[in-house]
């Protein structure tokens, strides 16, 4: 991934299963991964242009979440080095610290924006 940094759309899916059903059923847009046990799914409509499905399970263990409608979505920004963005970000917007995602592939942190919307911000 040469372009950095990218940023995309995330779905926290209370019910990941009917969320990708909506998605690629109902919808009909083509997955491109779809990983139940990870509770992942991503759709790659162009190389620039994605969208993903996580489950709010899934991403519990990662950082702490709410259920409920309106609490279902979050942003994604893919850097090169998660570590050196998050080393310039002031201590309480950061959510959850840098940490490798092994089950996911990559490294990730969580922070929140000024209006509360989480932010992912990953590396590969």
């Amino acid at each position: 991934m040469a372009n950095y940094p990218r940023i995309y759309p995330r779905v926290i899916a209370d019910d990941f299963a009917a969320t990708v059903r909506f998605y690629t059923e109902t919808l009909g847009l083509a997955a491109e991964k779809v990983v139940p046990q990870f509770e992942y799914a991503s759709f790659d409509f162009d190389g620039e242009t994605g969208l993903a499905i996580l489950g709010r399970a899934a991403l519990g263990a990662a950082v702490a979440t709410e259920p409920g409608r309106g609490a279902g979505m979050m942003l994604v920004l893919v850097v090169p080095d998660v570590d050196g963005l998050v080393a310039r970000l002031p201590a309480e917007v950061v959510v959850a610290p840098p940490a490798d995602r092994p089950g996911w592939n990559l490294r990730s942190a969580y922070v929140r924006d000024p209006e509360g919307n989480l932010v992912e911000i990953q590396t590969y």
